[in-house]
């Protein structure tokens, strides 16, 4: 999908996408219950249905019902199977440590790119505790006990350890500074509504075995993530409303109020309602070790913003879906706008966007990112593998359109 966009300002109202972070662990937690559960407005990413067929290939039972799923686990495999992660690095490394927990042989398969993410420190851990992983290719059984895990590379390996830890019971302690911290919150508030108990302290969490369901629905709330993208349109122009989103919730992404505020833009916030538009712009400095997701978003924002912006704590972007840091410096280059990375950090000196062309280099989020800035740049930019955009947001052109944005296929 080659799309070429048509400079327009985007506003009118929305609804959020469902988080795909909470539906990964809401789907898993079901798995893993051996209940009959449940799980509403999940959407249709294509990292999500990643993981739900994972699960039917590891014995799930599920039913299509009115707005997402029921899911029951039932027979574990006795043989060897394979399961496709695609691109989705999040049900790779969530799963691999389930696997491991229930004894299954399974041999994970998907794009190169994912094979090439980094997994080893995960590897080593399982491996210790009874594993008999080679490749991608999972054996063997862990026992519970204490993991001790680098905190600094990947939110994703703590994540996977909690959800293989509620079977087995266990404690993980964390080595070093903890990057992402809010997606760990995510899988803890998950954890804590199927009836897990984790004990947290400084760098440590003690996770006792089992779950109390005290309900079978859950319901997916929107992502701040995939918002983020149609609320910083709405600074740069709006106003823009998404509904659907909690204003207190765990998910990290949420900061993008703050920082929009923070840049200049309005933003208010009306129950799940939130609205944003456009005022004057002026460079930040932003720090996203935290936030990783938000960065090449908040990199289109402080692309308009007068003056000069610093992101800092970019090091681990390299190894997402793409190298986003020179997914960065390439989409504000090319646009006319200096940009450059130096030492951690990334340099934008503000200016007035012109027309471009992108790749889209098989992330969704350059993809969306690049939509935003080419709807606000003087002239018309094209964009070469826009389709990567259904990994998180498979709407995103149609909301996209619903805002007035223009593109056609080219």
């Amino acid at each position: 999908m080659n799309v070429k966009i048509t400079p327009q300002t985007l506003k009118g109202v929305i609804n959020a996408p469902p988080s795909k972070s909470f539906a990964h662990r809401l789907l898993i937690s079901a798995f893993l219950s051996g209940k009959k559960v449940s799980v509403l407005g999940l959407g249709t990413s294509s990292d999500v249905i990643t993981t739900l067929n994972a699960l039917k290939g590891l014995g799930a039972v599920v039913t299509e019902i009115d707005g997402g799923v029921t899911i029951e686990r039932k027979n574990l495999p006795s043989e060897k199977v394979v399961l496709n992660m695609n691109d989705s690095g999040s049900s790779l490394r969530f799963l691999m440590p389930v696997v491991s927990a229930l004894g299954l042989n399974v041999e994970f398969i998907g794009t190169e790119r994912l094979l090439n993410r980094p997994i080893s420190e995960l590897v080593t851990s399982l491996n210790e505790h009874g594993a008999k992983i080679e490749g991608h290719t999972v054996n063997g059984k862990i026992e519970g006990g204490v993991y001790k895990i680098n905190g600094g590379v990947s939110s994703q390996y703590i994540t996977g350890l909690m959800l293989a830890l509620s079977v087995l019971g266990g404690e993980i302690i964390i080595e070093g500074e903890l990057v992402s911290k809010p997606y760990i919150d995510i899988t803890l508030s998950v954890l804590k509504d199927f009836g897990v108990s984790v004990i947290e302290s400084e760098n440590r969490y003690i996770i006792k075995k089992g779950y109390n369901l005290t309900k079978t629905e859950f319901f997916v709330e929107g992502d701040w993530s995939g918002a983020s993208f149609m609320l910083v349109a709405g600074a740069l122009g709006g106003p823009v409303t998404v509904k659907g989103l909690n204003a207190r919730s765990v998910q990290g992404d949420s900061e993008i109020i703050d920082i929009i505020k923070k840049v200049g833009g309005k933003a208010t916030i009306n129950g799940s309602e939130i609205t944003v538009e456009k005022d004057k712009l002026n460079g930040i400095e932003v720090n996203i070790e935290n936030i990783p997701d938000l960065s090449q978003i908040i990199a289109v924002l402080l692309a308009f913003a007068k003056g000069t912006s610093k992101i800092t704590g970019v090091s681990r972007l390299k190894g997402k879906e793409s190298d986003r840091i020179s997914a960065i410096v390439d989409m504000l280059n090319g646009s006319g706008v200096k940009c450059e990375y130096i030492n951690n950090q990334i340099t934008i000196s503000g200016g007035v966007p012109t027309s471009f062309k992108a790749d889209g280099n098989s992330d969704h989020r350059t993809v969306m990112s690049n939509a935003i800035l080419a709807s606000y740049a003087q002239g018309g930019s094209e964009i070469t593998g826009a389709q990567a955009h259904v990994k998180s947001y498979p709407e995103f052109f149609n909301d996209f359109m619903a805002l007035g944005g223009e593109y056609v296929d080219i």
